[in-house]
């Protein structure tokens, strides 16, 4: 015959369960039992009266928070504890719980001890059969959510430094298209060049060598070496402009900040002296990045330019600003000047290779300074522009990153 098996037996609500042998009354055996459910529990439970002030705190709880002395803590504000951007989300919260319905907020606030936490609160109103009406005392449960909110925040680092670095790419790949587009551009121009510009200076060379060897007048023997000597050194200058334009586009930049005042400066002093008549003015120059002596090459052949094209002027005027723009935070360098000018029609030939908008009777060049402004600015994330009118001067511009 089976024995009965040991029987499961129910909780005397008259016998005190932490020591199971203290008969106890009703509302004491509740409030034992509630309060060492409390404390096995990993969050942090309070009860917090209508007016904020805290009433009770579990053990868990005031090892999470680093209380020394619950003692020291009782009826104080628990509302206080909450600065920053929680505070406002506490405040909500804590005045929908204390009106009757549940609420719920996640906010930091640190330990006693000041180290830093991150609670999940949920907050419950505690009706009083006492007093059955809101305001209500709150019981308030904060789970330490410290390592999610790290690990969130780590994650979202990560993300916008993975964004960050993509824009760069991007940014970075489209600039190397940008200098693809042009490089092929200015290809076409050099081939161009060579099978035409380069070519008119060779044809010379040639056909006055050629009169030059057949007439026996000294006179016309000379002009025609004249001649010869004019078209040499015009193609020697328009080599020398196709290997600088070239290097242009080959030679590190050697970035660092530029102080376009120190620059403006040295070619000041270099180029005024040869055109001491012209009024040359400039307002504050900006301090942007790039390399010194690419930019100041930019600007001796502005500036040299604006001496050139303003010699047949009665009152030669060159003035060089500086013009922030904020919001793509840039600066644009304008160079004017009140010379020549030119034909508005023709201003996107300007900063091609051998584009003269001028003859070489009138203007001297071989139209390979422009076009290696654009290569070099081009290659420090800017842009150049130019505008004019025939007679009334130009003003050639030229944007860096601030």
């Amino acid at each position: 015959m089976l024995e009965p098996g040991p029987q499961l037996l129910e909780p005397n609500p008259a016998t005190d369960l932490l020591t199971g042998d203290v008969p106890v009354s009703d509302q004491a055996w509740r409030d034992r039992y509630l309060t060492s459910v409390h404390n096995l529990s990993v969050d942090c439970i309070k009860v917090v009266d209508r007016h904020g002030r805290l009433q009770s705190m579990n053990l868990r709880g005031q090892e999470a928070m680093q209380v020394d002395d619950y003692s020291a803590c009782h009826g104080a504000d628990w509302l206080s504890f909450w600065e920053g951007e929680a505070r406002d989300a506490m405040l909500e919260a804590f005045a929908v719980a204390s009106g009757g319905t549940p609420s719920q907020f996640t906010g930091f606030c640190p330990t006693m001890r000041g180290e830093p936490r991150w609670w999940d609160v949920t907050l419950t109103p505690l009706p009083d059969p006492v007093r059955p009406a809101a305001p209500y005392d709150v019981i308030v449960v904060s789970r330490d959510v410290t390592d999610r909110v790290q690990a969130q925040q780590s994650l979202e680092a990560l993300n916008a430094s993975l964004a960050a670095e993509v824009a760069r790419q991007t940014a970075a790949l489209r600039q190397e298209k940008q200098l693809l587009v042009q490089t092929n551009e200015e290809l076409e121009n050099i081939t161009y060049a060579m099978s035409h510009d380069l070519l008119t200076p060779v044809r010379h060379l040639l056909s006055f060598a050629r009169l030059a060897r057949q007439t026996t007048d000294p006179g016309k023997r000379d002009r025609y070496l004249g001649i010869i000597e004019g078209s040499a050194a015009n193609l020697s200058g328009m080599i020398d402009g196709v290997m600088r334009f070239s290097r242009a586009g080959r030679c590190a930049l050697r970035v660092q900040p530029v102080d376009l005042n120190e620059l403006h400066a040295e070619v000041q002093r270099e180029l005024h002296p040869t055109t001491p008549h012209a009024t040359w003015t400039a307002s504050p120059l900006p301090t942007v990045p790039g390399d010194p002596q690419a930019l100041r090459s930019v600007l001796k052949i502005l500036c040299s330019n604006a001496l050139k094209y303003t010699r047949n002027t009665p009152d030669p005027q060159l003035h060089v600003s500086a013009h922030h723009d904020p919001h793509a935070r840039t600066w644009r360098i304008d160079v004017q000047d009140n010379g020549a000018g030119f034909d508005p029609d023709y201003a996107h030939k300007l900063f091609r290779l051998f584009q003269r908008l001028h003859h070489q009777n009138d203007f001297e060049g071989t139209g390979t300074g422009l076009a290696l402004i654009r290569r070099v600015i081009t290659r420090h994330g800017g842009t150049v522009h130019a505008t004019g009118q025939p007679g009334q001067g130009a003003t050639f511009s030229f944007t860096l990153p601030e």
